[in-house]
């Protein structure tokens, strides 16, 4: 055996088959370096490289077999087996090569963006930071282009001399073009995106590396003439040091050497210091866009279970637990982020703090708040919705399409913007704007199911209810858990007084696997029953929508249900049915008001103004463990429980004045029937009239609630 080995040895060395491997691995090794150099600096394409280091590694098995056989001295001659071999290597470089072109053609797109107006110069010291190309060849690390560009910008924002463009900004003008934040865009692409924001100067840049070890590149591009002011690099295992060490390299140059790179905090310190914290929360921004809400929210909760101090993640899973109406864990979530708000960057900090005055029902302190935060950041569009709804909000119909209007000055293609204002044509009667307008908001986002829904509504509102009904049909069949299109479907045919039919549109999804549709189908399917009087069969069905949440383990949909079981029981007289729904519902959201409403009520209809008054005392001696946040909701409450108890004292004066002066200074309006009823009985039917027409507005359609046919029997 020894002897052969030696044998196959002698021969290798013979034919030179180890110094043509090693000779031809340094020559790869040399080339592959080369086309990567190309491909990081020149934003070349990805599939160079890759299909570079394909026919290096099918070279060299083909480099040994010539080596193989001509390596000797003496006649060369051409075999046919060498042949063989050769043509076997060449077809699998052929096919292997047209494979790699093939998996990246783009698409044809118009390299320029719409003229929306004259751009503002954003002046000396203006930065935009695209984001960063993925040349690191994995999918998964696609999100850190725009994640280091956030990074980035975040870190040199703290710098007062520096104006930096959002990401956000660049983002929408990255759309307007016609890509995607994942897109690779070519250099005059980059260039005109840039300009267009304002900014004179723009960060170009790369990652790439595998095994945990990145190189980050970035070049500093004057947008005046296109030369490049400054080229960087870094290489390390953490992302964040790569972006602190980048930043301190670039900021010298942003001011021609007048900024101090030792005023910069780590960027880590101003968000999360959790690169899977920051990962997950991003996806969760995306999602949000995308009005995936549910999606939203597990990716929050994702990040805040990473890093319990990221202060903006608490806040972004607040608000989506709100739209949820979890009003218990919501408050919490907000309580996070404002305990860990001194950890965050100048926007988020003011953002927070704006909401936060906005969720308490602070109004003009929350005005304040996004009209600073504006001030600061004038293309921060999210400060503007919040604006817009604050207006919308508070009635100011002027201000509040003056706000929208100003969004799209920003984005011209804000799709929310366009369906905001269909809406209010439509309230205004301009049937022809709320046509083109919903159009456009359909035609902005395809494949979603919202525009298809709010093109129902505004249908219904141009007096072409049929035609909404369709649209409210695509909405579902487009996403079977778009709870709203059931929602507005079934509203349509109880507007008609067809229960019969509400009740054939929603047979055929009872059974579905989705746990939204499947409690809400039914919650619908009771709301029908209830609407035509049949209250016994409604109760059965709102208890059978809380049993089916329970199976699911959903406490947020069983909440909806055991809320309506709980009213309607009491409605009929099932005071023990009705305080048993309304504990369990305070179990899952202990500061939830309309169960907390719900029992007083029914112990009012069963005269025991005693036990109110005593949870009256209790809720007053458990107010200094209420969040912050949440205060003024809660002496709201207070307001509301006084009038009630008033109600069922007798004395019916005192219970209107107090149930006016809980509204007075809240957005949130709540309206009881005793209200309506002591009005009514004081001889002031005007005022009962007008408060039954609060109580309408209280779900007005543009919401998306359903309709409430207990509020409907109540009117009655």
């Amino acid at each position: 055996m020894s002897e052969r080995w030696k044998s196959l040895g002698a021969e290798l060395r013979a034919r030179h088959i180890v110094r043509t491997a090693v000779l031809y691995a340094g020559g790869a090794w040399v080339v592959a370096q080369l086309v990567e150099f190309v491909v990081q600096n020149y934003d070349a394409s990805r599939t160079v490289l890759d299909l570079t280091l394909f026919l290096l590694t099918v070279g060299l098995p083909a480099a040994l077999v010539v080596s193989w056989y001509h390596g000797p001295k003496g006649t060369q001659r051409v075999k046919r087996a060498e042949l063989g071999m050769l043509a076997a290597l060449g077809a699998v470089a052929l096919i292997g090569s047209v494979l790699l072109l093939g998996r990246e053609v783009p698409e044809e797109r118009v390299a320029e963006l719409e003229p929306v107006g004259t751009v503002a110069d954003l002046g000396e010291g203006s930065v935009a930071i695209l984001p960063l190309t993925n040349n690191t060849g994995a999918d998964s690390l696609d999100w850190l282009g725009t994640g280091l560009a956030d990074m980035l910008t975040t870190n040199l924002a703290q710098l007062q001399a520096v104006r930096v463009v959002s990401v956000e900004r660049l983002l929408d003008l990255m759309r307007q073009a016609g890509r995607e934040e994942s897109d690779r865009i070519p250099e005059d692409l980059a260039l005109n995106i840039a300009s267009a924001s304002g900014a004179r100067a723009m960060v170009r840049g790369s990652i790439a590396g595998s095994g945990g070890r990145l190189r980050m590149d970035l070049r500093l591009i004057d947008l005046g003439d296109g030369t490049v002011i400054d080229a960087e690099h870094a290489t390390g295992d953490d992302v964040y040091e790569l972006v602190d060490e980048l930043s301190r390299r670039l900021s010298p140059h942003l001011l021609a050497g007048g900024v101090e790179p030792t005023e910069l905090t780590p960027v880590a310190q101003l968000a999360t210091g959790s690169l899977d914290a920051f990962r997950k929360y991003r996806e969760g921004v995306l999602a949000e866009r995308r009005f995936l809400y549910e999606r939203a929210e597990a990716h929050y909760r994702r990040a805040v279970g990473m890093d319990s101090t990221f202060a903006v993640a608490w806040l972004r899973l607040g608000l989506n637990l709100f739209r949820q109406q979890n009003v218990a864990e919501a408050t919490s979530a907000m309580g996070q982020a404002e305990r860990f708000i001194e950890g965050t960057s100048e926007r988020d900090r003011l953002m927070i703090e704006a909401i936060l005055s906005f969720i308490s029902f602070e109004s003009e302190t929350a005005e304040r708040s996004f009209e600073e935060l504006i001030a600061k950041y004038p293309d921060d569009k999210e400060a503007r919705s919040w604006l817009a709804v604050l207006y919308s909000q508070t009635d100011r119909r002027d201000d509040h399409r003056r706000a929208l209007e100003e969004i799209l000055r920003l984005d011209p293609f804000y799709a929310p913007a366009y369906n905001e204002l269909a809406y209010m044509a439509a309230r205004a009667a301009d049937c022809t704007a709320a046509d083109s307008l919903s159009l456009r908001y359909l035609d902005l986002e395809p494949g979603q199911p919202n525009p298809w829904d709010s093109r129902g509504e505004i249908l219904e509102m141009l007096g072409r209810p049929d035609e909404g009904r369709e649209a409210f049909r695509e909405a579902v069949a487009i996403e079977e858990s778009f709870v709203h299109g059931y929602q507005h479907l079934v509203r349509s045919y109880l507007r008609a007084g067809d229960m019969a039919g509400a009740r054939a549109e929603l047979v055929t999804h009872l059974g579905t696997d989705d746990p939204d549709a499947a409690v809400w189908v039914r919650l619908l399917s009771a709301d029908t029953y209830v609407a035509e009087g049949s209250y016994l069969d409604g109760l059965d069905g709102y208890r059978q929508a809380a049993a089916r949440a329970s199976e699911l383990d959903r406490d947020d949909l069983r909440l909806l249900a055991l809320l309506d079981a709980g009213k309607l029981a009491s409605a009929v007289g099932d005071f023990d049915g009705a305080q048993a729904s309304f504990q369990a519902a305070r179990m899952i959201d202990s500061y939830n008001q309309e169960a907390f409403f719900g029992s007083l009520v029914a112990l009012g209809q069963q005269g025991q103004v005693d036990r109110m008054r005593a949870i009256r005392q209790a809720v007053v001696g458990n107010l200094d463990q209420v969040p912050e946040n949440f205060r003024a909701f809660a002496n709201q409450g207070l307001r509301f429980t006084d009038g009630l108890i008033a109600y069922y004292e007798g004395n019916l004066e005192r219970s209107v004045k107090l149930m006016e002066q809980a509204r007075a200074n809240f957005s949130l309006q709540y309206v009881f029937r005793e209200e309506i009823e002591a009005l009514i009985e004081l001889g002031r039917a005007d005022e009962a009239l007008a408060t039954i027409g609060r109580m309408a507005g209280v779900t007005p359609i543009r919401t998306g609630d359903r309709e409430l046919p207990l509020n409907e029997q109540a009117k009655i």
